[in-house]
């Protein structure tokens, strides 16, 4: 078997194209080590990667006191040495030969190219990485955090419980995946998601301490939030009572106004973004998203559809700027959501699904949930309209119809506006029309009500 074809087995150098494989290929080179020795030795520079073709290494990890703590073990088609030559440090740990060992040596010179061209590599560099820190390996910190332990991860990003050293202070640290640090253009959204949350003080949104360099990536530090994500709880427990739905929800609400408040359009409000601690805080997260709102939204075209499919909102979904709007909407879903045990559009292919967000009408909450109070199933009327205009935007009357024990004051009082209308019987059908026009227009309108009474025209004579 050539370097190329055993290349081709292994995770991340498998997504290279054959032909740009055996081209590279011939750039690497093979070497073979004796049990006892040396494939790397702590500290020397990190000029090389190594690919284990054919036997075992051991890894010796030490401690502060160059003890030797814990050992791990590599076999075929595992690498080593990869986070050192990405970064340039010295090597941190010893990796010896236990049998005859045969490896690909890859130099830096020959896989930096590698990495701009296949993102998919380098996001193999991350799932190593992750390893290590996950099985306690050599890698430990990242600047002068402490990395303790995995507490979950997405698409782009891994998020590690970390302790700060000189506070004692519990952490979560979010790392950039390496298949998206070699993107200038998302590396800038990464850290302008720091950028915008440290902006956003609130207590309940999550706060961003500090930002890292490390390991041929960056990292975002963050405020640890303790308990579980909405998205868990509904799972387990399925529609909410009313009244934590809407304590949730309030809470919520206050973290959205206020980042509209700085100018900021979060972009993928769903429950897996909003975290609640045994007591019920709340707190949203996860900005990756968010950008400043748009001066003149739904103008300009956007490059993309950002956001979560099933809560996307009917202006995202068509490719139009959003502003705050459209996490009202997203909003909105989640509150249909929490109160029935249900999406509003189930739709499984995601075309489907942003199709029935623009043009069909969500379930009646009200038959769903008969139980529920009236101003909830105003609300999740009200912000789940399809075109931002009709929309229910005001936080205030959002927070009042969501204060189901009156503690946030009266809302609002209503305005009641009287029209006589006289008409000769000739224009009956012209107004009747006309009438059901307004009446189908005032209908989308949260919180407006229309009553209608004919009177007999006055005999001549009388009055």
């Amino acid at each position: 078997m050539s370097v190329a074809q055993f290349l081709a087995t292994v995770s991340g150098f498998s997504v290279i194209e054959p032909d740009d494989l055996d081209q590279i290929s011939a750039l690497m080179e093979q070497r073979v080590y004796r049990p006892g020795q040396y494939l790397i030795r702590r500290g020397e520079p990190g000029d090389a990667m190594y690919v284990i073709r054919n036997g075992h290494v051991r890894v010796p990890l030490l401690d502060a006191y160059g003890n030797e703590r814990s050992v791990f073990r590599l076999g075929e088609g595992d690498c080593v040495g990869e986070m050192a030559l990405l970064t340039g440090e010295p090597r941190n740990a010893d990796v010896i030969a236990e049998t005859d060992v045969r490896a690909v040596v890859i130099h830096r010179a020959v896989l930096r190219p590698m990495l701009n061209d296949y993102p998919q590599l380098a996001g193999f560099l991350t799932e190593i990485l992750g390893k290590r820190l996950e099985e306690g390996g050599s890698f430990e910190r990242v600047g002068k955090y402490r990395l303790l332990g995995k507490i979950g991860e997405g698409a782009s990003s891994k998020v590690y419980e970390a302790l700060h050293p000189g506070l004692g202070r519990a952490v979560a640290v979010k790392m950039l995946a390496h298949s998206l640090a070699y993107s200038p253009a998302f590396c800038d959204r990464f850290l302008e998601e720091a950028r915008l949350v440290a902006g956003l003080t609130h207590p309940n949104i999550v706060q961003v301490y500090d930002t890292e360099a490390a390991w041929a990536t960056w990292f975002i530090v963050m405020e640890k939030v303790a308990g579980t994500d909405l998205a868990r709880l509904l799972r387990a427990r399925g529609a909410l009572p009313p009244a934590e739905a809407a304590a949730i929800l309030r809470q919520l609400a206050a973290a959205l106004a206020f980042a509209h408040s700085r100018g900021i359009v979060h972009r993928d409000v769903k429950p897996a973004n909003v975290a609640i601690d045994a007591q019920g805080h709340v707190k949203l997260m996860d900005f990756g998203l968010a950008r400043p709102i748009p001066r003149e939204p739904g103008k300009a075209r956007a490059r993309s559809i950002d956001g979560t499919p099933q809560y996307v909102a009917p202006e995202t979904a068509t490719g139009r700027q959003a502003d705050g709007r459209a996490d009202i909407y997203a909003f909105g879903v989640m509150a249909f959501e929490m109160l029935t045990g249900r999406l509003p559009f189930l739709e499984t292919n995601v075309v489907a699904l942003l199709k029935a967000h623009i043009c069909d009408a969500p379930p009646d909450i009200a038959a769903l949930r008969p139980d529920l109070p009236p101003s909830l199933v105003e609300l999740v009327r009200g912000t789940l309209a399809k075109r931002p205009e009709d929309r229910l935007s005001n936080w205030e009357r959002i927070e009042h119809l969501l204060d189901l024990d009156g503690s946030a004051g009266p809302g609002p009082a209503a305005v009641e506006e009287i029209v006589r209308l006289r008409f000769p019987p000739e224009a009956s059908g012209r107004v009747e029309r006309a009438l059901q026009t307004l009446a189908a227009e005032l209908g989308r309108e949260p919180g407006v009500e229309l009553a209608r009474a004919r009177l007999e025209a006055a005999k001549a004579g009388g009055r």
